[in-house]
């Protein structure tokens, strides 16, 4: 019986080791100096996680944590929840912008571009 707890034990602990060393999770940012959520609109119609290189894009932040989207470029793209909580940036935007969202509850948010709707999407992981 010892065995068994002892593997579950390392089990455990390896496990909360690998969550707690990923990039973008916890309030320091992503492990770069760079904000714990910064997301890109890629060159095409897609977002891109900077910190896990994910289209669409998933980022894994802790509660508390503010999420960045920044885009460049010619085409119109905004960014709106999928579900609750509901946020929305103001506008469509064409050129350079970012739009930033706190994340204070846990749990698993969507979103996606107005423009583009589900083509092009992400998720946000709040520890």
């Amino acid at each position: 019986m010892r065995g068994i707890q002892a593997v579950f034990t390392t089990i455990v602990l390896a496990g909360l080791t690998a969550c707690s060393s990923g990039y973008g999770v916890g309030t320091g940012g992503g492990g770069d100096g760079s904000p714990a959520g910064s997301i890109k609109v890629g060159p095409n119609i897609e977002f891109v996680s900077r910190h896990t290189g994910k289209v669409p894009a998933v980022d894994t932040v802790a509660a508390g944590a503010t999420v960045t989207w920044t885009w460049t470029g010619t085409l119109p793209h905004n960014v709106q929840s999928i579900g609750t909580p509901n946020f929305t940036s103001s506008g469509t935007l064409t050129g350079a912008g970012t739009y930033a969202v706190q994340f204070n509850v846990p749990g698993t948010y969507r979103y996606n571009c107005i423009v583009h709707g589900n083509a092009m999407s992400g998720t946000i992981v709040v520890l």
